[in-house]
């Protein structure tokens, strides 16, 4: 009887011990995805799908806009180039010649600022340039500095995130070139909260109407407007009321650089601005909204920066079990890179 009794004690205690576990784990499940701080509005039929394009592969990115043209990238093949013009609906491959190809490409991403396109891989680190529609990339900048972002804000200017070795932290800068290549580290501009590199991190996003900047952190509700100079305009937040990152980070083995240690809860997923209009992607459901609803679709949320005002959400519907890749907003209309394909809509709402 004393050993079944013991045998009882023991199973008690492991079901307490399962119970524990999964109740922490379902407790942190709600907190990635409710948090009931914050009420979204949402509008009748703000958006109107005009049309889909099968791509074929999950891993395009967005490089760009030429008018009605949109370029897509791909690291899967790195120096080609997918044209889409929205007027013929028509779609092209375009092979990039590199006139100096023998550096050691790792990560080669594109970028346009018509009638320019920029070829850019940070890990070498270098940058080529070329024109579009000729689409040859000639050296512009080599052996600078390092870079994991890069966005043309001028044909002489770029704007970079890069690693700053003495403060051990996420950085960005501006690299100009008139004759010869200048780089200046801007500090104090992305906040550390734990560690100033896995928490600082971030979209980065440029608009030309106006020539202005936006960066929206990943893991805290609140996103940066900047000038092309980096003079920062707006500090603002989100719906969201997660204001620390919540993060878990040990130093690496090589001391310098932190490592995560769990999954991080991501705030803002995807953005982009618009002019006075920023659009950020979150997977954060508010309050009364159906815990069924992220299935079914990804949540949009829509804020004036320049009145300091949330707007509304709307909801992007999806397929099938689809992940948003990128989202891009640029005249009313916006672009969505979900799945194997890339989907646009008409904005109706935007004179928030």
């Amino acid at each position: 009887m004393k050993r079944i009794a013991g045998y009882k004690k023991i199973i008690g205690v492991v079901c307490l011990a399962i119970g524990s576990v999964v109740l922490l784990f379902l407790l942190s499940e709600k907190e990635v995805h409710r948090n009931n701080a914050f009420t979204r509005r949402f509008t009748p039929h703000p958006i109107f799908k005009k049309r889909d394009f099968e791509l074929g592969h999950n891993s395009y990115y967005i490089a760009g806009l030429d008018r009605d043209i949109l370029y897509l990238g791909n690291p899967t093949t790195p120096l080609y180039l997918l044209k889409i013009n929205f007027s013929s609906k028509d779609t092209a491959q375009i092979k990039i010649d590199i006139k100096e190809s023998n550096l050691p490409f790792r990560n080669i991403k594109f970028r346009l600022y018509p009638p320019y396109f920029f070829m850019l891989d940070g890990t070498v680190p270098c940058i080529f340039r070329g024109r579009i529609n000729e689409w040859i990339a000639r050296p512009w900048s080599l052996d600078s500095v390092f870079f994991d972002v890069a966005i043309p804000v001028d044909s002489q200017r770029l704007i970079i995130r890069s690693f700053d070795g003495n403060s051990h932290s996420t950085i960005l800068g501006i690299m100009d070139k008139d004759t010869s290549t200048s780089v200046s580290l801007k500090h104090g501009i992305l906040e550390k909260q734990i560690d100033g590199v896995f928490d600082v991190d971030g979209i980065l996003t440029y608009s030309t109407e106006p020539n202005l900047l936006s960066y929206v952190y990943y893991y805290r509700n609140e996103y940066i407007i900047m000038d092309s100079d980096l003079t920062v305009l707006k500090r603002q937040q989100t719906l969201d009321t997660v204001h620390k990152a919540h993060l878990q980070v040990a130093p690496s083995k090589q001391g310098a650089v932190t490592e995560m240690l769990a999954p991080p809860l991501i705030v803002n997923n995807n953005s982009s601005l618009d002019g006075e209009l920023i659009y950020t992607n979150s997977n954060r459901l508010g309050k009364y909204e159906d815990n069924n609803m992220l299935d079914q679709a990804s949540i949009i949320d829509v804020y004036n920066w320049k009145n300091d005002i949330y707007g509304y959400s709307f909801y992007l519907y999806k397929e099938r079990s689809e992940h948003v890749n990128e989202i891009k907003v640029s005249n009313n209309t916006l672009y969505v890179l979900v799945g194997n394909r890339l989907s646009t809509y008409e904005i109706r709402n935007s004179d928030n």
